[in-house]
């Protein structure tokens, strides 16, 4: 018997030393699935966030200044976005995988709405960061820390490239309005 045990936890060591583990994973969609299922897409700049407790979770609501709205209908210039974990006070809830909202910063939101709040679709998926490199805006979405999993066939996506999506910020959110239409 305890060789049989000794077995079993050799093997599960192999077995995790081998498979990289991620803090979030999700499955992977592409940006025409995610335009279909989010209420909005906007391309604005990060105004201000504060975090609360909601029961026994704390909660971050960011405020969004709307530079273009990309798909669907809001009637105002900002707008603001709720997020898993933040800070209140010394203490700190930390959701591995959700993006941090820099106040200052330029960014792509697909955003859905749940419970009477706008969130990021897929936590993470939905976010892109825009950024100017060499005279050219960007749109980028890291997903280095997080693991992918393809929808078909349901395993862990290891091809490097779908780990960073890079876009010229303008063709991509034209790509946007064109997949919107659709």
């Amino acid at each position: 018997m305890k060789n049989k045990l000794k077995f079993v936890f050799l093997l599960l060591i192999l077995v995790t030393a081998f498979h990289p583990l991620y803090p979030l994973t999700v499955e992977y969609i592409g940006i025409e699935r995610m335009t279909k299922e989010s209420q909005l897409v906007i391309y604005g700049r990060v105004l201000s966030q504060y975090s609360v407790w909601e029961d026994k979770s704390i909660f971050t609501y960011t405020t969004i200044e709307i530079k273009e709205l990309i798909k669907g209908q809001y009637s105002s210039q900002k707008i603001v976005v709720k997020q898993m974990g933040g800070t209140v006070g010394y203490i700190s809830q930390v959701v591995d995988g959700t993006p941090k909202l820099e106040i200052g910063k330029e960014v792509v939101l697909f955003l859905r709405d749940w419970k009477g709040a706008y969130w990021i679709h897929s936590i993470v998926l939905g976010y892109f960061q825009v950024y100017e490199e060499n005279g050219k805006v960007y749109a980028v979405n890291s997903l280095n820390n997080v693991g992918l999993v393809d929808p078909t066939t349901k395993k862990l996506i290891t091809d490097v490239s779908k780990l960073e999506n890079r876009f010229e910020l303008n063709a991509f959110i034209q790509q946007i309005k064109n997949y919107a239409k659709m």
